[in-house]
């Protein structure tokens, strides 16, 4: 190799490793698995796990809180130590506001964080319920908290949110609760 044909190689190793960075991206790019939302439950009632309230009121399953409304329920799904659920608390006061019924249920939560949580936060449940080992939410196949779930009256789950409830998408979820 004579120092021309070296001096052109070092001047092009930058280019070939840029471009094979691209390459490696551009592959990962294409080939990653799409986002993973389990909605095994949307078309089935809801779980008869029984839970405790966290204000000391009787404990109770979701189909027995959702037999007395004549509209769909909202099922929340959150934590005290989840920063989502948080950011998600002033669209469940707003959906309060204009007459919804959201149930909640604390994932993994002591009760008395729970307690804590709502009263720093505002509360926009009708009902709390206490899932400290995680029971209720397995059985409903969540991946993680906020996760938030439209049941009818007769119990049936017709539609499943991942995530926080956004202001973007404030108005589709009181659409599909009126």
């Amino acid at each position: 190799m004579t120092p021309t044909s070296l001096k052109r190689l070092l001047y092009a190793l930058p280019l070939i490793l840029f471009v094979g960075v691209l390459a490696v991206l551009a592959y990962y790019n294409f080939h990653k698995k799409a986002q993973y939302e389990p909605r095994a439950m949307v078309g089935k009632s809801v779980p008869t796990v029984v839970l405790d309230d966290v204000q000391g009121g009787p404990s109770s399953d979701l189909k027995s809180l959702l037999a007395g409304h004549s509209k769909p329920v909202l099922v929340n799904v959150f934590a005290s130590w989840c920063v989502p659920c948080q950011a998600e608390n002033p669209q469940l006061m707003a959906l309060k506001a204009k007459g919804v019924t959201i149930i909640g249920v604390a994932w993994k939560d002591k009760p008395q964080d729970t307690l804590n949580f709502l009263a720093q936060h505002d509360n926009p449940y009708v009902k709390t319920l206490s899932d400290p080992n995680g029971d209720m939410a397995l059985d409903l196949g969540i991946s993680g908290v906020p996760e938030t779930f439209i049941v009818a009256p007769d119990g049936t789950i017709t539609d499943k949110i991942t995530g926080p409830i956004v202001p973007d998408t404030l108005d589709s979820v009181l659409k599909e609760v009126q």
